[in-house]
C-alpha cells in the first residue's frame, strides 16, 4: 500500500495531465465499482481572479466523499489484510485502520485529488503555464470534516487577435554595394586571421581575465578564472556590460579594472535581479586579431585567380542571400504590426521565468541565418544578460505567435521537425539523431516545435498580405576608405612595435 500511495503522489503534477492522472490512481485500487461506470467527484470548485495571469482555483470535497472512499478501500484491503491473529481476510476494520491507516488515508487524499483536478479539468479549459503552485504533500484528510484545499496556476494571457489579412508590407529591394561586398571581404580575412600579443587594449581586442563579482547586499562573491571577453558590449556572469570597450581601454597585463552593472531581472539568480553588481577584472593577457592579408596565397587557398574573381564570388553569394533578408525584413513588419495591435502586460519576473522560450526563439532564427555556433554561443549569453524589457518584448511576441498559429491551424508533424532537424545539423556538422537526443533530453524539442509553428504562421500572414516594393537608399561605396583605414592600423602596429 506505501507503495502505491508513493505511486499515486507522482501523478498528481499538473492540471494538463489531470486526465492521465486520474486513471492511474484509479487503477491502484482495484473495486467493484470500477465494473460501472464511474461518476464523476462531487466536489465544489471556486475560480478566482488573483492578480496577473494568475488564477487562485479553490476546492471542497465533501464528506459523504471521503467517507464512501474511505469505505471503499478499507472493504478491499479487509479482505488481504494479514493481521497477526486472525485469518487472512477477518481482521476487525478497527484493526485494519490502526495497522494500515496512514496508508489509506494518504491513498484515499491521492485518489480524491486527483478526481478533484479530473473534474477542474472537465470544467475548465485553462491554458496553464508552467507548474501550479501546488503541494499534496501539504494537504491532510481531515477526520471529521470536509477536504478544503486551494491552489494558484499561472495562464496564459488573454487578448484578440488583430485582422491577419491584407496587412501592408513593404519589401526592401536590396542591392548589392561595393561596401557590402567589402565587409564580406573583411570577414573573410578576419576568420583567417591571428592573434597577436598587444601591449594595450583597444576596441575588439580579446582579454584574458580573472574576474570577481560582488553584488549588494550579499556576502558571497561570483568568481571566474582565465575568462575571455572582448572589448566591445559583453555579458559576465549573467550581468550585460555595454561600455566594456571603455572600460578595458588601455588596460596592460597586470593591471585590474573596475566597473559596475545592473543585475537584469532575468537573472538565474533570483536574489541577484534589481540589484548593482560591481566587478573587478583583473587582466592576464591581452590580444588583437590580425586580418589575413588578401595576397596570391589567399585567394589560392579560396580557389580564386585574383581579388576580382573572388569580389564577382561573393557578389553571386550575396544575391543568393537577398532573398533571405528581404524576408526577414517583412517579418520584422508583420513582428511589429502585431505588437502595436495587441496590448498586454507582462506580470514581474514571468519573462526570467521563461528564459528558455525567449533564448530557444532567437538561437532558432540564428541557426536558420546560417550564424556560426560560436557566434550564436556569443548572442546567447548577451540575451541571457539582456534586459527585463527585451526579454519581455520577445517572450510576449512569443505568445502572440502562438495564437496566431493556434487560429491559422498550423500543426507540425513528425516529418516537418526531422527535417528541420537535419537542416541544423548540417549547419552544425552534426549528426541529426544525435542533435535531436540533445534537444529531447534538454527540453528543448517542444520549444523548436513551437518555432517552426511561428515560422509557417508568418509566412501564411505574408502570403496573404498587401506586398509593395519600397526601394532602400544606396549605401555610398567605400572600397578607398575602407583601404585607407587598413593602412592606417597597419601603421599604427608598426609604431607599437617600435616602441
Amino acid at each position: 500500500m506505501a507503495e502505491n500511495a508513493e505511486n499515486t503522489e507522482k501523478v498528481v503534477e499538473t492540471t494538463d495531465d489531470i486526465s492521465e492522472n486520474a486513471e492511474n490512481a484509479e487503477n491502484v485500487t482495484e473495486t467493484t465499482d470500477d465494473q460501472e461506470e464511474k461518476e464523476p467527484l462531487n466536489c465544489t470548485v471556486t475560480v478566482e481572479e488573483s492578480g496577473a495571469w494568475k488564477k487562485k482555483i479553490s476546492v471542497q470535497i465533501p464528506r459523504e466523499e471521503i467517507d464512501k472512499e474511505l469505505n471503499s478501500q478499507y472493504g478491499e484491503l479487509k479482505k488481504s489484510a494479514e493481521v497477526p491473529g486472525f485469518r487472512k481476510g477477518h481482521a476487525p476494520r478497527k484493526l485494519v485502520e490502526k495497522r494500515f491507516g496512514e496508508d489509506v488515508s494518504n491513498q484515499t487524499k491521492l485518489k480524491l485529488l486527483a478526481q478533484a483536478f479530473e473534474k477542474i479539468d472537465g470544467d475548465y479549459d485553462f491554458k496553464v503555464l508552467g507548474e501550479p503552485d501546488f503541494d499534496p504533500e501539504k494537504i491532510e484528510l481531515p477526520e471529521t470534516d470536509d477536504l478544503n484545499f486551494e491552489y494558484e496556476i499561472e495562464v496564459k494571457p488573454e487578448f484578440e487577435l488583430p485582422e491577419l489579412e491584407n496587412i501592408k508590407i513593404e519589401k526592401q529591394i536590396i542591392e548589392i554595394t561595393d561596401e557590402r561586398v567589402n565587409d564580406a571581404i573583411d570577414e573573410l580575412l578576419r576568420r583567417r586571421g591571428h592573434l597577436d600579443d598587444a601591449e594595450k587594449a583597444e576596441e575588439n581586442d580579446l582579454v584574458w581575465a580573472d574576474i570577481t563579482m560582488k553584488v549588494e547586499g550579499e556576502e558571497a562573491t561570483e568568481h571566474l578564472k582565465d575568462k575571455m571577453i572582448r572589448c566591445d558590449s559583453t555579458a559576465l556572469m549573467g550581468v550585460m556590460i555595454e561600455d566594456m570597450a571603455e572600460v578595458l581601454s588601455g588596460a596592460k597585463i597586470g593591471d585590474t579594472c573596475n566597473c559596475t552593472a545592473e543585475v537584469p531581472d532575468t537573472h538565474e539568480k533570483e536574489e541577484y535581479r534589481g540589484k548593482k553588481a560591481e566587478f573587478t577584472i583583473a587582466v592576464k593577457n591581452v590580444r588583437r586579431l590580425m586580418p589575413a592579408e588578401l595576397n596570391e596565397e589567399m585567394l589560392n587557398s579560396f580557389g580564386m585567380d585574383s581579388e576580382e574573381d573572388l569580389r564577382r564570388n561573393i557578389q553571386d553569394n550575396l544575391e543568393n542571400q537577398v532573398d533571405q533578408e528581404s524576408r526577414r525584413q517583412m517579418v520584422q513588419q508583420v513582428y511589429k504590426y502585431l505588437g502595436e495591435k495587441i496590448e498586454f502586460e507582462l506580470p514581474t519576473g514571468v519573462a526570467a521565468r521563461y528564459t528558455d522560450r525567449v533564448l530557444m526563439r532567437q538561437y532558432y532564427d540564428l541557426t536558420r541565418q546560417g550564424v556560426p555556433e560560436e557566434k550564436i554561443q556569443e548572442n546567447m549569453e548577451k540575451l541571457r544578460a539582456a534586459s527585463s524589457t527585451q526579454a519581455a518584448s520577445e517572450l510576449k511576441m512569443s505568445f502572440i505567435m502562438e495564437r496566431v498559429a493556434d487560429k491559422l491551424e498550423i500543426e507540425v508533424g513528425e516529418a516537418k521537425l526531422n527535417g528541420h532537424i537535419a537542416q541544423m545539423a548540417a549547419q552544425q556538422r552534426r549528426r541529426p539523431e544525435r542533435l535531436r537526443d540533445e534537444l529531447q533530453r534538454e527540453g528543448r524539442l517542444e520549444l523548436l516545435e513551437s518555432e517552426i509553428r511561428e515560422e509557417e504562421a508568418v509566412d501564411r500572414i505574408l502570403e496573404m498580405a498587401e506586398v509593395v516594393d519600397a526601394p532602400v537608399e544606396k549605401k555610398k561605396k567605400a572600397t578607398k576608405v575602407k583601404k585607407d583605414t587598413k593602412e592606417k592600423k597597419v601603421k599604427k602596429k608598426k609604431k607599437e612595435e617600435k616602441k
